[in-house]
């Protein structure tokens, strides 16, 4: 999962080195939130992992591994991120001289009038230069405009970051919501099943007049619905297949096949403290790479009232023959400085920097937004935990229950103590408490994913 990243790091070094060594913003202060030591529902937490090792499934890690080479929205983004160091360079090379060799070549004919004329004069000139220009960054405006366009990369960076652990999570989600559909069809069928034999058993018993019509009658109605409830599956199944194909990149032609089932939840993970989000999160970092891009872009634009130096130089031959611009003896050389001040533009700097201004608050606003929805995320999906786990508990014990009042009321049924009411009523409840902890148990997983997302992951000891 980290090799692109790697390549990527290193093209952003080189790529920056040759954009004139600017260096990037220091980091912005933090947003001015209320942070707590702790989260107020973290709970217990292990020595922390590698969140994808921590469901210890090949399969699952083979296709994140896939999507992360093959998503076609992972590389929009990496190509932004290519576009941020472009931009950066581009910005970069502002500071240094400009270079361009010339030739060029006139000719000319002036006409003359008189008894004497011949009808003309031609003239022509031949000029080989190399022509230098600089603008001296005398005030640091360009160094800053650098800057600004190197926090930009850093953004794209992180976000190009996030975007590959959003994938990576988005594919763990539709995994476990695939292997839930399966596992609900597998309960699906094996209900249906066991609707069919009462049917069976019902349609003898009425056959031999120990049963009455209502109870048949019923019965068959519970076969339809569980045959119904088969196809429900099925077509659940099939979209959550096809979704996980095309998130890795594949065509969704519903061909992915696996024997793993739902297993618990990974063991609990270390939360850290929550000012430790604002330099781990990907979005945060790259709000608050925004944000100081934008203070040194402000920084810049107001010294665009300040006056400009610019240095010109140009050296090499002119001659009237083509063949003397190697000859030394027709070297020409010049070289020249300006200074410029801006008096009266309409407005626009004024203007370009009330500008830059306004772009500013809107990062620094930003930031905090950013911030506050990623605390939101990680408290919310801490104390969901705990609930998800404590409604795992009582659901358990429901199931538990509700197969044991199925057995009584066949039991008592065969024993002609009941009706057969009673024991379709402790089938279907049996039936949902299954298909409800089979769901929960996927919650649970879902909800340890949104986690590791929140949080920011991977670990601090994942390689």
């Amino acid at each position: 999962m980290h090799t692109h990243l790697n390549n990527s790091l290193l093209f952003v070094a080189v790529s920056l080195l040759v954009a004139g060594c600017a260096t990037a913003p220091k980091q912005s202060a933090a947003p001015e939130i209320e942070i707590p030591k702790n989260w107020s529902s973290e709970n217990e937490s292990t020595a922390p992992s590698a969140w994808l090792n921590d469901f210890n499934s090949p399969e699952l890690t083979a296709l994140v591994q896939e999507a992360l080479a093959a998503n076609p929205n992972l590389q929009v983004t990496a190509a932004r991120f290519n576009q941020a160091i472009a931009e950066a360079r581009i910005a970069g090379a502002d500071r240094l001289p400009t270079a361009g060799l010339g030739l060029n070549g006139t000719r000319q004919k002036i006409s003359t009038f008189g008894p004497s004329s011949t009808g003309g004069v031609r003239f022509e000139n031949y000029d080989l230069a190399l022509n230098l220009s600089w603008e001296i960054d005398l005030w640091g405006q360009l160094r800053d405009r650098s800057s600004s366009a190197i926090a930009l990369v850093q953004s794209s960076q992180a976000e190009l970051n996030g975007a590959e652990l959003s994938l990576a999570t988005q594919v763990a989600k539709a995994w476990f919501n695939y292997i839930e559909a399966k596992e609900q069809l597998r309960l699906a069928e094996r209900t249906a099943q066991a609707d069919a034999a009462n049917l069976q058993t019902i349609e003898d018993r009425f056959k031999r007049g120990l049963s009455q019509g209502l109870e048949l009658r019923q019965v068959r109605t519970q076969q339809g619905f569980s045959a119904a409830d088969i196809e429900i599956r099925k077509r659940s199944l099939d979209a959550a297949t096809r979704s996980l194909e095309t998130l890795v990149g594949r065509y969704p032609r519903a061909a992915l096949t696996t024997s793993e089932s739902l297993q618990s939840i990974p063991k609990a993970i270390p939360a850290g403290l929550p000012a430790d989000l604002l330099t781990r999160r990907p979005d945060i970092v790259a709000a608050e790479r925004r944000l100081a891009s934008t203070d040194k872009e402000l920084i810049a634009t107001r010294k665009n009232l300040l006056p400009k130096i610019s240095l010109t130089a140009s050296s090499g031959s002119s001659s009237q023959e083509f063949q003397n611009l190697l000859d030394s003896n027709f070297s020409v050389w010049s070289l020249g400085a300006n200074l410029t001040q801006p008096i009266f533009q309409g407005g626009r700097i004024l203007a370009n920097i009330d500008r830059s201004a306004a772009l500013r608050d809107q990062a620094l606003a930003n930031y905090r937004a950013t911030a506050l929805q990623a605390f939101l995320e990680v408290e919310s999906t801490l104390a969901a935990e705990r609930f998800l786990q404590r409604e795992q508990s009582q659901l358990a014990l429901a199931a538990e229950e509700a197969e044991a009042t199925e057995t009584l009321a066949w039991k008592r049924y065969r024993d002609g103590t009941s009706d057969f009411l009673n024991v379709l009523n402790a089938q279907r409840s049996a039936a949902s408490a299954r298909s409800r902890l089979i769901n929960l148990r996927n919650l649970l997983i879902q909800n340890r994913l949104d986690l590791y997302l929140s949080l920011g992951g991977p670990f601090e000891n994942e390689s």
